[in-house]
């Protein structure tokens, strides 16, 4: 055996046990999961193929139907709203004022914590006779106070407040990092040529910012459209299915229904939905990446 075929034997025995482990844990599941979606089964049972029963019921399942509007209303917030302000806020952070670091400190501090955590606070806060209809109360705004999780009116718009305050910190983080990383001196050179702060903005910070822009697009599409935690600690998707995710009706149909053949299908849909959507995002938003 010659010293190549000794050094290509040597890398395969190494990487071996791990691609055993791959296979194993990742890729016979998957090609089981794909399977399971093509059958009627409860985990118990012997599953029973339906060919593309299940993936037909997708369409017509109200709750999915409604969880994928609800999911589908977070991720487009997040992109309109929490971005925007994500960045502003990043903005002001760079900054040199007094109070820089502690005001970092605290919108980056619901990060920090976890969400079954916040949704629990959150939802005693919320409650009828919770925290914020009592200071409503206070200052003479009785009439504003709601059931804010118990009325389907109010209970996802309320989850969506939330998300956006969660996540804006975090966003914001990523955005102040792009800012710190754009040389001064090209502040310099425009402010020579006359640019005033609001084309220093558009024409350098933003083209220099694009990578970081890319990366909180990403984040932001891939967390609104798995969001979990927050409606099923908060309102377990109630009432009614008003504040269902798909996440959450993938749940419920595995765990609480026992139709696992549906939920997989559901969840193989998901996936293609968001590598889909993902590809898009990252083809159109690195076409506009520049260089310094």
């Amino acid at each position: 055996m010659n010293n190549r075929s000794r050094e290509w034997w040597t890398g395969f025995l190494f990487i071996l046990p791990a691609t055993i482990l791959f296979i194993a844990f990742v890729y016979y599941p998957f090609a089981q999961s794909i399977y399971y979606s093509f059958t009627e089964w409860d985990s118990i049972r012997p599953a029973k193929y339906i060919g593309l029963d299940n993936y037909a019921y997708l369409l017509e399942d109200s709750k999915m139907l409604r969880a994928g509007m609800n999911t589908l209303l977070v991720t487009v917030f997040g992109l309109a709203i929490q971005n925007p302000l994500s960045l502003l806020l990043a903005v002001l952070l760079n900054r040199s004022f007094r109070t820089r670091a502690f005001l970092r400190t605290a919108f980056y501090l619901p990060v920090i914590v976890s969400l079954v955590v916040t949704s629990i606070v959150w939802g005693s806060i919320l409650q009828y006779d919770g925290l914020l209809n009592g200071l409503l109360e206070r200052i003479g705004l009785a009439d504003w106070s709601r059931d804010w999780l118990g009325n389907s009116h109010t209970v996802f718009p309320t989850i969506i407040a939330m998300t956006q305050w969660q996540g804006l910190g975090y966003c914001a983080v990523i955005y102040l990092a792009g800012l710190q990383s754009i040389p001064q001196e090209l502040y310099e050179a425009a402010k020579i040529d006359g640019a005033n702060a609001g084309r220093r903005f558009m024409h350098v910070t933003l083209p220099l910012l694009m990578p970081a822009i890319t990366i909180v697009v990403f984040l932001t599409i891939i967390g609104g459209l798995k969001l979990f935690d927050i409606p099923y600690v908060m309102t377990g998707g109630g009432p009614g299915s008003s504040s269902y995710t798909i996440t959450l009706a993938i749940y419920n149909a595995a765990f609480r229904e026992n139709t696992y053949g549906y939920a997989i299908a559901a969840g193989i849909v998901l996936m293609i939905f968001i590598m889909i959507v993902t590809l898009i995002q990252l083809r159109i938003t690195r076409r506009r990446e520049v260089e310094i």
